[in-house]
């Protein structure tokens, strides 16, 4: 694959070579894609020699006679301002007169830019060309004053009276420099002219604030400031000479792109100030940067200014405790709570905003006051070591340093014993770790085994959050400030102040550093320079090497993986790549150099399109990407399942961390983590006492060909590092040149994926018949349970408040108060004004349409409020039926359950009542207790679809709404079907109900609910009704059994065959959706019967329905529900699919549980390489090539894997969350 795949292609390669002239000489655009006009080349060369002109003029001048160098220095500069200036105008008016530029029609779209139709010298197409305009009309000013001041200091700087005095009068010296530095000087002041050109040296993908003109001229003024500074301090003459032969080598610098733009050029200079200085921490943002970075100033301008060292070293370990903590979080907090609106429209906007955000509870996790207790307790504690160690430091003899020393040195072997005994490899990632867990897949075994090693994990809690750093923090405080020390104050401010907040943000480095000079201190004699700097110079000094030979280590061990993999993996040979290798031998000082440099400036080394030719990529910030942290993903719907798994996942981090399992998570760290066919990517971006700032990045499950071998190669890594049953527990890591190192297994909560294909299940006969059968069973249910759960409590509410008849009267008062009504007078109703209608509105119960809880899923037994306790059983059913209210009983008899019922209910009165002693006949039940085959169908009483004569008083609260029994369905065909209701279902359903109200049991309403025909007519006219719309009116006179799965996968996924009855349902969406959701339940009792076997009686159908309830969401995968019981963490989900490509129907099962997470630590370095290339590749050569040879798949780098992990839009995951703060107690 390696071999085949270009570098660049050719199409690319002839935009490169477009472009790179651009590049070299500042944006003049000297080759096209076909031949254009001389005098378009004659413009652009004007432009860029007119300050040279004029530099020359005056310098002619200036050297032949006896002008002085200041005229020349202001006329070169206003004349260079007035040219850019009135070329600017000119160039704005002539567009704005003008017309569009007409493009060619062209087919190489990155070219569209530059091939213009060109009509004339001076037309608007040939004025966009060579002079476009700026962004904002107020750059035309300042860029010509920069201009100006560039090229008058230039003058001066590089005229030949300069050059003689620096050089001695060498004319060969002067000549070149005043040729190249001209060259160089007209290159940088191009870009203002005109536009600048494409930068290699690309840290944002869009300039918004017109910042990429600045970035050349800033290095020239840089340099010219250097040299009015050597003017009056003589000293720095030697440097100044220096700086000028560099100057006329900024070009290639710039052509390279090793200096930075300068949006990553002041974060990367406040971040070393902040880490090497000041003892902090790289930050997760811009903003936190910069605060922090103010905040730190500031505790070193107070401590300067503290009279005593006394009081210098307690408010410096003060303020270093309190700046080493999560600040950004509590700034966070704050920021969002003032945010904070009641308006519920603006709230939702704002949970929109911020669905990437991981939030967890409990300690460590936000800002409370159990937080602020601790620290300040913490903060108390450390004041008190600062202030008597410094108090006592003057008469300490060397007994105590030494007994500190080597107390220091104990803990820190002490330490990385217990941080190794938590990781799965010890001695650098080559031996087994013999204590860790055997196999992570027996989950008993790998709970105990890791509980043991909790313990020890408590021990090293203990040791790095508390014990180390007071002990460093007295050892600081007693050799911070000794008497008699030859440094200045300021310096020795900068110093104190970062010693004593390093032991608080960076544990484990700065207890090396301080063992390091403690061993230097001890071994050197007394009156060597070391000991005249002091222990803060000291610590400081060594901090700083510490960390660049760190970044060299690691850079070399990049760079020789590049180079070593290129040859022994088959797939990344090329046919030059013998000749590479040679190369990189033969010129093996020059690639040492490049990675030295590399790590003194902490930029990334930069392998060019990942293939072994090196360069040091320009500095950036440690995150290594420009904008907000979790501003963007490509958003698919994967991102579901990591939004739910990133909050538990996040503890499982701080678990992890907080023992050691995964080394020191110093910022520029990157995880990977592997569960099941997902994997995650882990950035480390802050790190400080108590917390570690993450970034959690979801990659796609949909895996290509390259991210498959990738992916296979580190699940073949884990499972030899996790699981060694059969093997030996102590073992050898074959994979140790990996970039990937195994560090440990967690358990998270989240969801198993199991997919499976239903043939034999949903294309067999008798399983469709079946799931005829169970749909209309599941339509009693969803219809009680959803009538029961929404009206039942209110009805009870109701007649506990009104005792409108007395209990004593009879059967006949209770019956006479209801009767039915003529269609008429309900027509006559619906056109009555409405204030007619309200008048009725307070006495009786109302039906509402809305329900929002329908798609809940929860039993409503779980519920506090308007809930149903069902049944799990024969035996709970028996609970149930003994189950009674507080409320007194009712004597009302029926009570009409709508408006517009009450108006009917004027006609009609006199009609006979009906017996309440009359009960219907009870159908026989079969041994499985299911009914047996009716040998006559029910038959409902007539005209449900007005007002209706109830014989219970309770039966309105589940009585239907009118525009339900409304069917448009003629009785005649309903009655054809009327022996599909399965009435003694429907009354065991009933039976579960928690119906009790008012002193009567819950048996006792359902004894007198259940004889009541009129409620049952209405259900079953209902169930029969959805059932034939459903299964029979659509299907032309077949069967639905003989529809086969078709049918089954059309109905479950909303799409229900047409006919005219169909309109009525979907008219209201409340019924529909029930509908949907009782033949989605019916699907899954269909599946569940396939895999577990059949249904044994109404009791186990009860515990299945029950478990749908509370457990389950059956829907589709594309619904948004869907998304929502994911994010709620729903138990179990299901979904019914349909795959083309096979041909066959598929049940994916969501399921809920601990699931084994494997994590491994990656090379930071060669994430930070690769991500350099990756974002050289793309911007400046827009190799996107899905073929090219720096995205095939690397099983020792992970290149793939890596390229997706980029930021957007280079890289590609599918999620990415907000800069999380995970604690680390």
């Amino acid at each position: 694959m390696g071999s085949g795949a270009p570098l660049l292609n050719d199409y690319k390669q002839d935009f490169f070579w477009k472009r790179f002239p651009q590049t070299l000489l500042g944006g003049q655009k000297l080759r096209l894609g076909y031949d254009a006009p001389a005098y378009v080349y004659i413009n652009q060369l004007l432009l860029f020699v007119f300050p040279w002109v004029i530099g020359g003029v005056f310098t002619a001048v200036v050297e032949l006679t006896t002008l002085d160098v200041s005229v020349g220095y202001y006329s070169v500069g206003g004349i260079v301002a007035a040219f850019v200036l009135i070329a600017q105008l000119v160039s704005f008016v002539v567009r704005r007169r003008g017309a569009t530029v007409t493009r060619l029609d062209i087919q190489n779209v990155l070219a569209e830019d530059d091939e213009v139709d060109f009509e004339s010298c001076c037309g608007i197409e040939t004025m966009e060309f060579v002079l476009p305009g700026k962004k904002y009309a107020a750059n035309i000013v300042i860029h010509a004053l920069l201009s100006g001041l560039m090229c008058g200091y230039g003058f001066w700087y590089l005229v030949p009276q300069t050059l003689n005095t620096l050089y001695s009068s060498n004319i060969a010296a002067t000549v070149l420099l005043y040729i190249f530095g001209w060259l160089t000087l007209c290159i940088a002041q191009y870009s203002l002219t005109v536009a600048p050109p494409p930068e290699p040296a690309t840290f944002r993908t869009q300039d918004v604030y017109e910042i990429t003109p600045l970035m050349r001229p800033f290095y020239v003024y840089g340099f010219m400031t250097f040299d009015l500074v050597a003017r009056f301090y003589t000293t720095f003459l030697g440097v100044n000479q220096v700086l000028h032969v560099v100057f006329i080598f900024l070009p290639l610098f710039w052509m390279l792109g090793l200096l930075p733009p300068l949006d990553a050029l002041f974060p990367w200079l406040a971040e070393q100030v902040l880490v090497l200085a000041l003892g902090g921490s790289p930050a997760a943002g811009d903003i936190r940067l910069l605060v922090m970075l103010l905040l730190s100033c500031s505790v070193v301008v107070i401590t300067y200014f503290l009279p005593t060292s006394l009081a210098m070293v307690v408010f410096s370990a003060c303020c270093g405790y309190v700046l080493s903590l999560d600040l950004g979080s509590l700034g966070t907090q704050l920021l969002h709570r003032c945010r904070s609106s009641p308006n519920p429209c603006r709230r939702d906007k704002k949970e929109r905003e911020e669905t990437n955000a991981v939030i967890n509870t409990g300690f460590g996790w936000g800002w409370t006051w159990r937080e602020l207790l601790a620290h300040l307790l913490m903060l108390g504690v450390a004041a008190a070591v600062a202030t008597v160690c410094s108090y006592f430091s003057e008469p300490v003899n060397t007994t105590v340093r030494y007994a500190l020393g080597y107390t220091l040195i104990a803990l820190l072997v002490i330490l990385k014993v217990l941080q190794n005994m938590q990781s799965v490899y010890v001695c650098f990632g080559l031996v087994r770790n013999p204590f860790f867990p055997g196999s992570a897949q027996r989950t008993g075994l790998f709970k105990k085994r890791k509980q043991i090693l909790g313990y020890i994990g408590y021990i090293y809690r203990i040791l790095s959050t508390a014990v180390t750093p007071l002990l460093m923090l007295a050892y600081t405080a007693l050799y911070i400030a000794p008497s008699g020390l030859s440094v200045n104050t300021f310096i020795l401010a900068v110093a104190v102040t970062r010693a004593l907040r390093v032991v608080w943000q960076r544990m484990t480095s700065a207890l090396l550093e301080l063992v390091v000079v403690f061993i230097i201190t001890i071994v050197l004699p007394t009156n060597t320079w070391w000991n005249s700097l002091g222990l803060g110079l000291q610590l400081m000094l060594v901090g700083a090497s510490r960390d660049r030979f760190f970044q060299l280590c690691n850079k070399l061990y990049f760079a020789l993986t590049i180079l070593v993999t290129s040859w022994t993996e088959k797939k990344q040979r090329r046919k030059d790549t013998v000749a590479v290798i040679v190369l990189n031998l033969v010129f093996l000082p020059v690639v040492l150099a490049v990675v030295v440099v590399a790590a003194l400036l902490s930029a990334p080394l930069l392998p060019l399109f990942t293939y072994p030719l090196f360069l040091f990529g320009f500095p950036r910030p440690m995150r290594s990407w420009p904008g907000p942290v979790g501003s963007s993903a490509n958003v698919c719907p994967d991102t579901m399942y990591y939004r739910q798994v990133a909050a538990a996942f996040s503890k499982a981090l701080t678990r992890a961390f907080s023992v050691g399992s995964l080394g020191d998570p110093e910022p520029g760290c990157h995880y990977l983590v592997r569960y099941q066919d997902r994997s995650m990517w882990v950035q480390v971006l802050e790190r400080g006492h108590g917390f570690c700032t993450v970034s959690i990045k979801g990659l796609e499950l949909q895996e290509t060909s390259c991210h498959t071998v990738e992916a296979a190669r580190v699940d073949d890594m884990f499972e030899l590092a996790f699981e060694r049953d059969g093997h030996s527990v102590c073992g050898v890591n074959s994979h140790v040149f990996n970039t990937l190192l195994p560090r440990d297994a967690q358990l998270v909560n989240t969801y198993s994926d199991a997919r499976n294909v239903l043939t034999g299940i949903i294309d067999s006969h008798d399983n469709l018949k079946q799931l005829t059968s169970d749909f209309t069973k599941t339509l009693v249910w969803v219809f009680l349970h959803h009538n029961a759960k929404k009206d039942y409590s209110n009805h009870k509410e109701a007649v506990s408040k009104q005792d409108v008849v007395s209990t004593e009267r009879d059967a006949h008062s209770r019956t006479a108060l209801v009767h039915p009504v003529d269609e008429e007078l309900s027509e006559g109703y619906r056109s009555q004004p409405a204030s007619r209608k309200q008048s009725f509105s307070g006495s009786l119960p109302e039906w509402s349409d809305d329900d929002s809880d329908i798609f809940e899923m929860e039993t409503l037994g779980d519920r506090n409020q308007n809930k149903v306790r069902l049944a799990a059983g024969l035996s709970a059913k028996k609970q149930a039926a003994k189950l009674s209210a507080a409320t007194p009983v009712p004597s009302v008899p029926g009570t009409i359950d709508d408006e517009d019922s009450l108006f009917k209910e004027l006609d009609g009165i006199g009609l006979p009542a009906t017996d309440l002693g009359t009960k219907p006949q009870q159908k026989s039940m079969a041994v499985s207790g299911f009914p047996e085959p009716a040998t006559q169908a029910y038959k409902p009483p007539v005209n449900l679809s007005g007002s209706l004569k109830f014989t219970s008083p309770y039966s309105s609260a589940l009585s239907l709404p009118l525009k339900w029994r409304d069917i448009p369905i003629e009785p005649s065909r309903l009655d054809r079907h009327m022996d599909k209701f399965p009435k003694d279902w429907y009354n065991h359903v009933l039976s579960l109900l928690d119906l009790s109200v008012n002193g009567k049991t819950s048996r006792e309403i359902y004894e007198a609910i259940s004889a009541d025909d009129v409620l049952t007519g209405i259900y079953a006219r209902l169930v029969v009704a959805c059932y034939a719309v459903v299964n029979v009116l659509g299907l032309s006179g077949g069967d639905a059994a003989s529809m086969g799965a078709s049918h089954v996968y059309k109905v479950y996924t909303e799409d229900i065959p047409w006919s005219p009855d169909l309109d009525w349902l979907l008219e209201d969406p409340q019924l529909f959706h029930l509908v949907i959701k009782a033949y989605r339940y019916a699907v899954k009792l269909m599946y569940d019967q396939g895999s577990l076997g059949p249904v044994e009686g109404e009791d186990e159908l009860v515990e299945y329905l029950q478990e749908y309830d509370r457990d389950w969401y059956i829907g589709c995968e594309k619904d948004p529900q869907w998304e929502q019981a994911v994010l709620q963490g729903k138990p179990n989900l299901f979904s019914l699919g349909y795959d083309p490509a096979q041909g066959a129907y598929t049940g994916r099962v969501l399921t809920q549980q601990e699931v084994v997470a494997h994590i491994g630590q990656l090379s930071g370095e060669a994430v930070r390489g690769q991500w350099a290339s990756l974002s050289l590749e793309l911007l400046y050569f827009t190799n996107d090539d899905e073929e090219r040879y720096s995205i095939q798949a690397h099983p020792v780098l992970l290149r793939n894997l890596t390229v997706q992990a980029a930021d957007p839009p280079l890289g590609y995951p599918v999620y990415s969350s907000q800069a999380t703060g995970v604690p680390v107690f």
